[in-house]
């Protein structure tokens, strides 16, 4: 039996007040790849990653996150996806420690295992001893990097990181960007959206361009590395 991709994006659709921000956008993630999400301001980059993980409602169109629709089965779903929006929510009155054990608990995740889980990316991103802070006590880049473990610790098949870099300063981006490797190495996809053309055009193996009005083209194999080197957000045609 074949493996479901991690994602499947199947025409998408997407308008606001008849202004149409997706239309019949169609792509996949597969296994092991990084895929870039790039568009300029208001070309819909967020709201497709919303209607990937069910913060936003299309108007037609399917979503499958490893084979599970995320609004029909969001359980389903949530197992195979990890997220870190641009602006990450941490539930403020609990420790850095217990918003963990949460998410955890939340996921599934055997304690055990979890806990040193916990630890390894806790070390990983610098942030050992700060268990017993408060979520809302942290700094910007603290608080993106509890998210980044929030998203990472029950080791889903999707990564989705829309501007998760942000914030994070460069040792941190390239040990973020080691583990993340080391997950595509497992099998995992990343779908990420960054304002850095340079980066994703290094890391990424793959684009999906966004243009206003709903435009949008796929870039993959030529169109791609003409692309890399000339980074634009400008949809062709």
């Amino acid at each position: 039996m074949t493996e479901p991709l991690p994602l499947e994006v199947r025409a998408l659709r997407k308008s606001y007040r008849r202004r149409q921000v997706l239309t019949g956008v169609s792509f996949e993630a597969r296994a092991g790849e990084a895929l870039a999400v790039i568009g300029a301001n208001g070309s819909g980059k967020s709201t497709l990653l919303g209607c990937i993980t069910a913060e936003r409602v299309p108007d037609a169109g399917e979503v499958r996150v490893g084979g599970a629709d995320p609004f029909s089965d969001p359980s389903g779903a949530a197992r195979g996806m990890g997220v870190v929006p641009e602006h990450p929510f941490l539930y403020g009155e609990l420790s850095v420690g217990e918003m963990l054990e949460f998410v955890a608990q939340a996921r599934a995740r055997p304690p055990a295992a979890a806990r040193e889980e916990t630890a390894r990316l806790m070390a990983l991103l610098g942030l050992g001893g700060a268990e017993s802070l408060l979520c809302r006590e942290l700094s910007q880049g603290m608080g993106r990097k509890v998210a980044l473990i929030a998203a990472l610790l029950h080791r889903p098949q999707l990564i989705v990181l829309d501007e998760a870099l942000n914030g994070l300063d460069e040792p941190s981006v390239r040990r973020v960007c080691t583990e993340l490797d080391a997950r595509r190495g497992e099998g995992a996809a990343v779908l990420i959206s960054s304002h850095d053309l340079e980066f994703l055009g290094t890391w990424c193996g793959r684009g999906l361009l966004l243009g206003v009005g709903g435009r949008w083209e796929l870039l993959e194999g030529e169109a791609w590395e003409r692309w890399r080197r000339e980074p634009s957000l400008g949809v062709a045609g």
